[in-house]
């Protein structure tokens, strides 16, 4: 299964992946709420949120999904806050555990091993903003367990949408 996270506006003639069966799209627009911070995905709820939303499920969902395709306008070398809020929310892929990873500390994966993460950012960033966001993509690829990760950069929508994404 696919799934892809995205922040285009509803009126953008961009559309992600609708001809796909396999895929499942999460437009970030809000309509959910912020993550709590109860941790009740780690402790109570095996990987799912207890907030009755559009997110319930998202710790399972990003869990098997690969790839994992994520496309935000790039905010300051990060993700715009919608996208960053559903990423939050997805706490639950992992376990309230620790490994060594990438010569780093990070949470225990509850699923098994995926094999893409793909981030594309769109919009006016300066060369120190992509610098960052391919570190933060880097991070975000060993928290969540992916092999690898690719980042690709566009001044805007059309670009997207001529680059087939």
């Amino acid at each position: 299964m696919k799934v892809m996270i995205h922040d285009l506006d509803e009126g953008t003639a961009f559309a992600p992946g609708k001809s796909d069966k396999d895929l499942v799209i999460i437009h970030a627009n809000n309509q959910y709420a912020p993550c709590r911070g109860c941790f009740q995905c780690w402790l109570k709820n095996a990987g799912f949120c207890i907030m009755k939303d559009s997110l319930q499920h998202i710790g399972a969902l990003i869990g098997q999904s690969d790839p994992l395709i994520i496309i935000s306008r790039c905010c300051y070398g990060g993700y715009s806050s919608p996208v960053k809020a559903i990423l939050d929310r997805a706490i639950g892929d992992s376990l309230p555990f620790f490994t060594w990873r990438g010569g780093q500390t990070h949470h225990i994966s509850r699923y098994p091993r995926r094999k893409l993460l793909r981030v594309y950012f769109y919009g006016e960033c300066t060369e120190f903003e992509q610098e960052t966001a391919k570190e933060m993509v880097e991070r975000n690829r060993l928290n969540l367990d992916y092999e690898k990760a690719e980042v690709v950069f566009f001044k805007n929508t059309e670009q997207l949408k001529e680059a087939g994404v």
